[in-house]
């Protein structure tokens, strides 16, 4: 989980999976350590037969496990059954489950749109962009929410292109930093189609979307002349001359050469984390 968290509660012997993190968790503390970190990501579902299963057999927790079974049987609240675990075994301060119970009952007050933007944004913030495009693609499906505001959907869509690109699919983030752009008329999103598009190696079209949109030549020269800080950035530089040293000293004989195929392996799951479900 990234640091270490001191547990007065039994450890279960088999963990309990949150779905949309992809989180094993063991113990009470780590469950509330879950509530107080991803609290934009907890959904009704978060209430279940499994969780109060869960807490009442691998954790021994019977009084709590009824506790939540009772919300969770007489369609009690979000806030109420989270509060329950919460309270259960002191890893928050009082001040930190107030807060927590506000924002809950805060977000049952919001609409579904409301909800699912806030979660999108946050699956963005925590690089987790397959989850973040479905949740943007959720959005754009509300049409009658999209349409109240045009400028508001440009965002979700340079939102959603920024996704994309984060996961290398260019031409998609292209075509939705363009939507973006028709409907938000922010130059940002302009400029992001048109890196899209270099990084695609559609070139030619740059120069249709310079006259299309009535970009001036001072302006196209910024931007390139940002793209092309980008590319000789310090990081990706050092990122290349790593990867090309690696490829030298394997000598075609990559599976051998330890040090490339151990980076290749971090490459691998840094993008397989991006893009887990």
């Amino acid at each position: 989980m990234g640091e270490l968290i001191l547990c007065s509660h039994p450890i279960a012997a088999m963990p309990y999976y949150i779905d949309n993190i992809s989180l094993n968790v063991y113990s009470l503390e780590e469950l509330c350590y879950y509530i107080e970190n991803h609290l934009y990501l907890i959904e009704a579902d978060f209430m279940s037969e499994e969780l109060c299963l869960w807490i009442g057999q691998e954790l021994d927790e019977k009084d709590l496990a009824q506790s939540l079974r009772s919300v969770l049987l007489g369609n009690g609240s979000l806030s109420d059954f989270t509060e329950l675990i919460l309270r259960s075994c002191g890893y928050c301060s009082e001040d930190t489950i107030r807060h927590i119970r506000s924002v809950l009952l805060d977000m049952q007050n919001k609409s579904v749109f409301e909800c699912s933007k806030i979660r999108a944004d946050r699956y963005m913030e925590s690089e987790k962009y397959v989850k973040a495009i479905h949740e943007y693609r959720k959005l754009l499906g509300m049409e009658e929410e999209c349409k109240k505001n045009p400028v508001l959907e440009g965002n979700i869509r340079h939102n959603l292109g920024t996704a994309c690109a984060e996961l290398f699919l260019f031409d998609e983030a292209a075509a939705n930093f363009l939507n973006a752009y028709r409907l938000n008329q922010n130059r940002e999103s302009l400029a992001a189609c048109m890196a899209a598009c270099r990084l695609a190696k559609k070139t030619d079209i740059l120069k249709k979307y310079k006259e299309e949109f009535h970009v001036s030549d001072e302006a196209f020269k910024s931007m390139s002349d940002q793209w092309n800080s980008v590319l000789k950035s310090e990081d990706i530089l050092k990122k290349q001359s790593e990867a090309e040293r690696l490829i030298k000293d394997a000598q075609g004989q990559l599976e051998e050469n330890k040090p490339l195929m151990e980076q290749i392996r971090k490459w691998s799951e840094a993008y397989k984390k991006s893009c887990r479900l």
